[in-house]
């Protein structure tokens, strides 16, 4: 146990502000002398991005996909996170994070997350980590945030593609925040945690019908943080 910087009252080390990493208690958390921290008194949260002007969207391309059952049978639901981040320290132009680590503690979360709830675990599958990863990797080097790529492919074709013949699912979470550095664990756990928040992520990630998962992270060059869940 440690100090809050205000008070002196004993807090858990995980209660450092991720932005200037000092110490404080549920009291003092918007509270304390540090910029980068907002409130809009009731609750507090960080806003990294603030500032940043938004993605040039991506001709013929919706930047956001509404939650719904495609035609190939494909639920497909996207987070942009523009608030809250896992800051711990400012980077230069990289997160520092291991981004396969990151997709072993998602695999993880997830199946907490199912089997809190009664739900079978998903068995981590390479094949559908191959088609998450390489969409993860398209957003990143095209700069787009959408289940359907630029030159029109979508969920559906991917998994075909891979030889995957199950009514699949995806889930995607980007956030603009990486030039943060977040470590492995937080950041495997704001996912999960955005996901089960959103009714259409809730729904694919607790589908009974789904039995394997595959997740793939790629950090854009701009530090953008790209994060696909394929699911059959």
């Amino acid at each position: 146990m440690a100090e809050c910087v205000v008070c002196g009252e004993q807090v858990a080390v995980s209660n450092a502000c991720p932005h200037c990493a000092q110490l404080t208690c549920p009291a003092h958390r918007t509270a304390h002398d540090c910029p980068g921290v907002s409130s809009d008194g009731a609750t507090w949260y960080t806003d990294p991005d603030a500032g940043r002007a938004a993605p040039t969207p991506t001709a013929g391309v919706r930047e956001l996909s509404e939650p719904r059952r495609l035609a190939a049978g494909v639920i497909a639901v996207v987070v942009i996170a523009l608030v809250a981040a896992l800051a711990v320290g400012a980077t230069a132009g990289s997160t520092g994070i291991d981004d396969e680590r990151v997709e072993r503690l998602v695999v993880t979360e997830v199946n907490d997350a199912r089997t809190a709830r009664g739900l079978a675990p998903l068995a981590a599958n390479t094949t559908l980590a191959g088609v998450a990863d390489a969409h993860s990797a398209d957003m990143a080097a095209r700069g787009y945030v959408n289940h359907t790529a630029p030159d029109g492919t979508t969920v559906a074709e991917r998994l075909a593609q891979a030889g995957l013949t199950c009514p699949g699912g995806e889930n995607i979470y980007y956030t603009p925040n990486g030039r943060l550095l977040v470590t492995e664990r937080g950041l495997a756990e704001r996912v999960v945690a955005e996901w089960l928040r959103s009714p259409g992520h809730r729904r694919a990630l607790l589908d009974t019908g789904y039995t394997r998962q595959g997740i793939g992270v790629v950090v854009g060059g701009d530090g953008g943080i790209y994060v696909t869940q394929n699911l059959c």
